[in-house]
Order: C-alpha cells, then structure tokens, then sequence
C-alpha cells in the first residue's frame, strides 16, 4: 500500500491452493491521507482470486 508516492504497509498473504488465506494490517490514524492510497496485488499464479478491501473511517 502506498500514499503519497510511500510505501506504508506491505504484507504477503499464504494462501495454499484449494484453501482461502486472510490477513490484515491496522495503520495508526494520519499514516494515510484520507483518499490518497494505492494498493498493488502481485498473485502467485494466473488462477488466483483476490479481493481487498480497504477501509477508511471518516
């Protein structure tokens, strides 16, 4: 995850084939700035199925 072109959070996540793999990161409150984030998924392979989900509270 970025937030203005810096990296503040990066996590891998295992996830054996045929098995559902969750994680989670919490950042402190002002580590990013409301609105202004990437996030970038790099799966193991072409069949894998992801869906993050990020949330901001107001």
């Amino acid at each position: 995850m970025r937030s203005a072109e810096t990296e503040v959070a990066d996590f891998a996540v295992d996830c054996p084939e045929g098995a559902v793999g969750v994680r989670s990161v919490t950042m402190d409150p002002g580590v990013v700035r409301p609105g202004s984030f990437t996030v970038g998924v790099d799966a193991s392979g072409d069949t894998a199925r992801w869906a993050p989900t990020v949330t901001q509270p107001e």
